[in-house]
């Protein structure tokens, strides 16, 4: 298992240490964009991700796309809207025509609930973007998809009510990627090309040296990675968010308090020595 091998880096362009190393590569397409052709062509041992805006969708950018269909390294990544019409029902003809021009195809759109799943997965996406409180029902999402991968968002805290708290949230620790490795095909990271590289850093390495709030996006509490249990991430991996169901679960207050013990003794968890 090598984890490099799902994270995903979005590249722009700029200098980044880590994009040569990545096996998937997000990119955004630009009318102007002129190297598209040649990027995907010379990076075939690659997984490339191409996303393309719905302003940005024309008949000249359908023609550039459909003359990427000679190579199978790259998924088009669209959202819903660019295939409904003014009912918000699927426009058969615009439907057919984006999956004509490519191999593979899936939303840009983030599947927080069972009933919006089922939706996405009527459409035969390759793979689908999970959030929020699917998060925490990876192994049963995963039964659900098939074959159909899962992607998530690592270095963010998601949830739908955006004032709860920060570790009930969705996101993934450095720590506990080899956890949700099995059910996943791949890492996105949110924030810019210094943000991605970090996060490839990290992630790659299996471990945070510090707080959590300076790598995770929206976790608005202060909180060093090294004070909470080994067995967090399979905990998480579990979880389903029994609380708001009304369960007296309350795992993430304990962890919390553990946290804050070790804090209180001077204490953290060495990873890094637990995983040589």
């Amino acid at each position: 298992m090598e984890i490099k091998e799902k994270i995903c880096l979005l590249y722009d362009g700029a200098d980044s240490d880590f994009v040569h190393d990545a096996h998937q590569i997000h990119i955004i397409y630009h009318a102007e964009s002129k190297n598209l052709e040649k990027f995907i062509e010379t990076n075939q041992e690659k997984q490339i991700y191409l996303e393309i805006h719905f302003d940005d969708f024309n008949e000249e950018a359908l023609k550039r796309i459909r003359e990427l269909k000679q190579f199978d390294n790259w998924t088009l990544q669209l959202p819903v809207d660019m295939i409904l019409d003014d009912k918000r029902l699927v426009d058969d003809i615009k439907f057919n025509a984006i999956k004509d021009s490519c191999n593979k195809y899936m939303f840009t759109d983030l599947v927080g609930n069972w009933e919006v799943l089922q939706f996405i997965l009527a459409l035969n996406p390759s793979e689908v973007r999970i959030t929020n409180m699917l998060g925490f029902y990876l192994p049963d999402v995963k039964k659900v998809c098939g074959d159909v991968g899962i992607r998530v968002i690592a270095n963010q805290a998601q949830s739908a009510w955006e004032s709860s708290p920060a570790l009930t949230k969705f996101f993934i620790r450095p720590e506990d990627v080899t956890v949700y490795y099995p059910y996943v095909s791949g890492f996105d990271f949110v924030g810019d090309m210094v943000i991605q590289d970090v996060c490839f850093k990290a992630y790659n390495r299996g471990y945070w040296f510090g707080d959590l709030k300076e790598l995770i996006i929206g976790f608005n509490e202060s909180l060093d990675s090294r004070r909470l249990p080994p067995d967090y991430g399979r905990y998480r991996l579990m979880c389903k968010k029994r609380c708001i169901t009304g369960s007296d679960c309350h795992l993430c207050k304990a962890m919390r308090s553990f946290a804050e013990h070790l804090e209180k003794v001077d204490r953290i968890i060495d990873v890094k020595k637990l995983n040589d």
